[in-house]
């Protein structure tokens, strides 16, 4: 690979000798001052600097040039901006004091010029160490056998590996995400991005890399080609401090070795910050100042200098730095003694070079010689703690604005909360709203939402209704809508109606100080009232309180009719539940003892109980009002109780709210009004309150509790056990072999193999099959697709004749529209035990936009889908019609083929 360099201005002209690969350099007349060239191959050698009174052959910084030995891991970034304020730090370099000094007092360090031209000749990274890869940064040793060729390399990427893991270790919400967006700041060749971009692709759907080095951005476009991940990678030539990105846009920043080059430290990481979304994570790796007390200020000061480096800060300062400008949850972790390995096989390599290779020219054996001796001294410098390497971690807070004096005080235990009233004065950076808190009371217009910061995403109410707000509004600005208190809510709401079912069915309401009578009292007195266990329960609406009300009637009620109105039927709850369904909600109010509304209130529901629907209920009916008021007409429902026309109404909720003490219905003795008292107890007050945190909590992944990682694998393990135990009931198993599979966050649960699929449990699935053939198959179409959530791979009879016909699938029933168009085929090619098979079949998935089925010739089919249940039964159906097919081929008569038009619908 030929030498990456990056020409910052153009006083300097740079050919190569292919023959030696040797560099050249000569002086061009139109150079100005203050133009900086920056010569960086793929490894040590950072940064040379000249101006235009250098005279190139001449150069020479005599002793000093011995000990000028980069130690950065990839290519420099100069920043000669001039009259702008930076922070620079005191020179005691290994205290926790500093200063902010404007730069023409703290003139920018720039590397020093290069004494010996052949010095930027040697091609280090491929002529010594060998490894021939694009990664050139220092590398995670764990397990690795520095023996082995391309060890340094191997080390290279698994360290890329180790930080993507920390990252996905600090964003668990976004691990099984298949739109996960990152940015690397200071990316080089961009092997990182490319590396992730490709072993990730169900995850990372867009990398970003910003890099100064535009010959090294050429190479990261061309790599990424090469790997097919072009459509995930966006290389931008910039610098890491100063970027055209949009702001609060990537899940995660991310960089390698980079941050060395800063000018000013504080404002890269404040750049870090202004492009992280709220709750998103900062994974960096880097070279620091030591900070062991036994070394000296000037020893420290010295090795900066002499290396040229800026902002030259310790783990406490980077922690420090990183608070100041925003970040939380700041951690640096000392990974030095890998740093040493690394050194240490450089050292290997480089006396090995010069004891038994061919080092070209003299001058370049020289060089190699002092690097030697350059290597040395980092590895003492490594044990000394004169400089560290590590990598640092931190979390951006989440900003809350309470918009509303809360029932009860709000106490936040989460640190990456920030409620937006309280100051810090730590952070440097003004905080922006991200949540807005309110409650029932708080009108949100479309103006006010309109109106609300563009950083705003989470609007949480305090209620357990929603008619306050204009959700259309909410959707348009890409704002989500969250309830607060909801389970307290629930409860609460259905044990309130659910006494007043009782109460109205059985009119105790109309017994309120009707005395006991003193004498004439037999079994047939005042018994007019109904139980709950014959009567008919009507109910508008079915979302999750009217849900939870049949639940609690179905407890001590089993044998209750319950009638239901709903706008999208739930075909499983109602059959669960014995539910009857009606359309008509006129027809539902007719057969009932008693109607409740539970719908939200919207254009469709206002005045859904209408003066038609009122004249159907019975006389001996009542009605109770859990929703709000509107959803009934009041005038009519007046009307039918001042005529007796129904038996009695308890009204929670009136329309309008407060009802004006002249209204009629205060002075009916059959109608009970409440004032909107379902919730009124301090424990929902105190719900309300208390669950404001872990909704922010859980929708920006910042809590550290795992029971919904927990909840949602038994769910997907229990599906998976269905699947394999039905497939077996039906027929389409194969003893022990097949398998099932269904990703879950960064893995996929699948067939355990081995085990009868009739016995399969829950505990039986595994993230590694021992069907090799499994995770061949199976991470090429989630790799191909990464939409799906699981598949099915089966051998059925007619499925697997079908794929050893040259025909193929031939979609001609009314079934066969499920998979018209969407069945792609990939010829068999034996065992599917080469992981080298997988970009094959991925291809061939891909070729069909859409496609559900893959149908392996002479082998079998695959179907996948959003869920285990899908792909299951998307296989039993392809089943199915694979043996109408061969049936009709059997039949031997003239095939009517249906119209492409109505296959399509």
């Amino acid at each position: 690979p030929s030498l990456k360099y990056k020409i910052l201005s153009h006083g300097l002209h740079l050919s190569r000798n292919q023959n030696k690969n040797i560099l050249t350099m000569a002086p061009n007349s139109t150079m100005t001052d203050d133009q900086p060239i920056c010569v960086s191959d793929s490894f040590h050698f950072a940064s040379f600097w000249t101006d235009s009174s250098a005279n190139l052959a001449g150069m020479d910084r005599g002793s000093s040039s011995g000990d000028d030995d980069s130690i950065s891991g990839a290519g420099v970034v100069i920043n000669t901006r001039n009259g702008a304020g930076r922070r620079s730090r005191n020179p005691s370099f290994g205290s926790d004091v500093d200063s902010l000094a404007p730069m023409n007092e703290q003139p920018v360090l720039k590397p020093f010029t290069v004494a010996n031209p052949d010095r930027v000749k040697l091609k280090f990274y491929s002529n010594v160490l060998g490894d021939n890869s694009t990664f050139i940064h220092y590398g995670k040793w764990d397990g690795l056998d520095t023996d082995q060729p391309g060890a340094y390399g191997r080390a290279s990427e698994a360290m890329t590996d180790y930080m993507y893991k920390l990252s996905m270790g600090l964003l668990p919400h976004r691990a099984e995400s298949n739109d996960f967006n990152y940015v690397d700041l200071g990316s080089g060749t961009g092997a990182s991005a490319i590396h992730l971009a490709a072993k990730h692709s169900l995850t990372v759907s867009s990398a970003t890399c910003i890099n100064v080095c535009h010959e090294q951005n050429v190479n990261a476009i061309e790599r990424a080609a090469e790997l097919n991940v072009s459509d995930k990678i966006n290389v931008v030539d910039a610098s890491f401090d100063e970027t055209p990105c949009p702001s609060n846009h990537y899940d995660l920043a991310f960089s390698q070795d980079a941050y060395i080059h800063a000018v000013s430290k504080e404002k890269a990481f404040a750049e870090a910050y202004r492009v992280t979304k709220p709750g998103g994570a900062f994974v960096f790796c880097d070279l620091v100042c030591g900070n062991d007390p036994d070394l000296t200020v000037q020893e420290l000061a010295q090795f900066a200098e002499r290396n040229r480096i800026n902002d030259w800060l310790n783990p406490n300062q980077i922690v420090k730095t990183c608070n100041e400008v925003g970040w939380a949850d700041v951690t640096f972790v000392d990974l030095s003694t890998d740093l040493r390995i690394s050194f240490q096989l450089m050292l290997k390599k480089v006396t090995f070079v010069l004891e038994h290779g061919d080092t070209g020219t003299s001058s370049s054996r020289v060089l190699l010689m002092n690097y030697r001796d350059s290597i040395c001294r980092r590895i003492t410098q490594i044990e000394r703690g004169v400089f560290k390497w590590g990598v640092c971690h931190a979390r951006k807070p989440v900003c809350m604005d309470m918009a509303v004096k809360p029932p009860v005080p709000f106490v936040k235990t989460n640190h990456l909360i920030i409620d937006t009233h309280e100051e810090d004065e730590t952070r440097k950076v003004e905080s922006e709203k991200n949540v807005v808190v309110i409650d029932i009371l708080k009108k949100m217009n479309k103006d006010t939402i309109d109106a609300l910061p563009s950083t705003v995403e989470l609007l949480i109410t305090m209620s357990a209704g929603l008619d306050h707000i204009d959700l259309n509004a909410c959707k348009a600005k890409g704002i989500i809508v969250k309830n607060s208190g909801r389970d307290a809510l629930t409860s609460h709401v259905v044990q309130y109606c659910l006494s007043f079912i009782i109460i109205g069915l059985r009119d105790a309401l109309n017994q309120l100080s009707v005395p006991f009578p003193s004498s004439g009292w037999n079994l047939n007195w005042n018994c007019e009232g109904k139980p709950l266990t014959s009567s008919t329960i009507a109910i508008i609406g079915l979302g999750l309180i009217s849900k939870s009300l049949v639940e609690e009637i179905r407890k001590i009620a089993p044998d209750a009719r319950i009638i239901y109105n709903t706008r999208t039927r739930d075909i499983d709850f109602e059959s669960k539940h014995k539910l009857e369904y009606f359309s008509d909600v006129k027809e539902l109010a007719r057969l009932c003892d008693v109607l409740v509304p539970m719908c939200a209130l919207n254009k469709q529901t206002e005045h859904i109980i209408s003066k038609d629907v009122i004249a159907q209920l019975q006389p001996h009916a009542g009605f109770i009002n859990m929703a709000r008021g509107k959803v009934v007409d009041t005038d009519a429902l007046t009307e039918a109780l001042e005529t007796k026309a129904i038996k009695y109404a308890i009204l929670d909720t009136t329309y309008p709210e407060p009802l004006p003490s002249t209204h009629t219905l205060w002075s009916l003795d059959n109608c009970f009004i409440f004032p909107h008292y379902a919730t009124n107890t301090m424990s929902v007050r105190e719900a309300l309150v208390n669950e404001i945190e872990p909704i922010i909590a859980d929708h920006y992944g910042l809590g550290h509790s795992d029971e919904r990682r927990k909840a949602e694998e038994k769910a997907l393990r229990y599906d998976l056990a269905v699947a394999h135990r039905l497939a077996a009931q039906y027929g389409m198993d194969m003893l022990v072999r097949n398998h099932i599979s269904a990703r879950h966050r960064t893995g996929c649960l699948i067939t355990p193999g081995r085990k009868m699929w009739g016995k399969i449990t829950p505990d039986d699935l595994v993230y590694s099959s021992s069907n090799v053939t499994a995770g061949v198959i199976h991470d090429a179409v989630y790799s191909a697709r990464p939409d799906i959530k699981a598949l099915i791979r089966l051998h059925t009879p007619a499925a697997t004749a079908i794929s050893c016909l040259e025909e193929g699938f031939q979609p001609i029933t009314q079934d066969d529209a499920y998979f018209y168009g969407k069945v792609a085929t990939y010829d068999w090619g034996g065992l599917s035990d080469d992981a080298s098979e997988g970009p094959l079949i991925s291809a061939a998935v891909k070729a069909v936009e859409g496609c559900n089925t893959l149908l392996i010739h002479n082998h079998g089919f695959v179907c996948f889908g959003p869920s285990v249940r899908h792909a299951w039964v998307l296989a039993y159906y392809f089943e199915k019609c694979c043996e109408i097919q061969l049936r009709v081929m059997q039949s031997g008569g003239k095939l009517r083929r249906p119209k492409k038009a109505v296959m399509q619908k």
